[in-house]
């Protein structure tokens, strides 16, 4: 895992922290399709998500005043390989558990051609509706013109499949931003560079970064909603 810290604003806050993610692993190599390529590149997963994190962290760190809680940002090791480095962290954090106030991890941000249809302006959350996450990051798609969606089916399936469910387990209000849960080359070779679609993901990157910064600034911190059952565990564990 690689990590960053930017230290909070506020004297207080400060000692709280909110991670923002992405893994930065995919297959690697595989055999040779018939141009002799035997590269799958993972642009959109989860290159995609890796350069939002580092765009991010570099844009934040040049606010004056800083948000007021201390913000986190990682690039985890070997999601595909069964949430290898986000399992790690939530048993090995560099920062306490207990004062981590959230997590957002973003995954698939930067393919447009969804296969349910084009994915322009919006953006999925897993788990839309298991804490009060979600409505920080809602808000600020609304103020920058991105609609935060449910997938009816996908939302909660998927909860569970990427690197947010490490620390979910661990107590820590952590969900997943994702744009296309499905695309035409989901673990393929063609997952390349040319494919993603830069100006929509950097309307995400800002929504993620608005977002945070709502949830840095917080006097409260966010909450799992204790009326959905699904959250039982993850409030257990909190």
């Amino acid at each position: 895992n690689v990590i960053g810290l930017l230290r909070g604003s506020d004297p207080a806050l400060r000692e709280t922290y909110v991670i923002l993610s992405a893994h930065y692993d995919h297959l690697g190599t595989g055999p040779k399709d018939e141009h002799g390529d035997r590269i799958f590149n993972g642009a959109n997963d989860d290159a995609s998500g890796t350069a939002s994190v580092i765009e991010i962290a570099s844009a934040l760190a040049t606010m004056q005043p800083r948000p007021k809680r201390s913000l986190v940002f990682m690039a985890f090791y070997g999601e595909e390989h069964g949430l290898v480095g986000s399992t790690y962290y939530a048993a090995h954090p560099v920062v306490p558990l207990a004062r981590t106030v959230a997590a957002v991890n973003l995954e698939q941000v930067g393919r447009t051609d969804d296969s349910e249809g084009p994915r322009v302006d919006a953006a999925n959350v897993t788990g839309f509706d298991f804490s009060t996450v979600t409505d920080a990051l809602r808000q600020a798609g609304e103020t920058l013109g991105v609609g935060l969606q449910k997938h009816p089916q996908n939302s909660d399936l998927y909860f569970n499949a990427s690197d947010n469910a490490a620390l979910a387990r661990a107590g820590v209000p952590a969900h997943t931003v994702s744009v296309a849960y499905a695309f035409p080359d989901y673990h393929g070779r063609d997952d390349e560079w040319e494919q993603i679609d830069y100006v929509n993901m950097s309307k995400i990157d800002r929504m993620v970064a608005l977002g945070l910064i709502s949830l840095a600034d917080a006097a409260e911190p966010p909450k799992w909603d204790a009326a959905n059952p699904k959250t039982e565990p993850y409030r257990k564990a909190r």
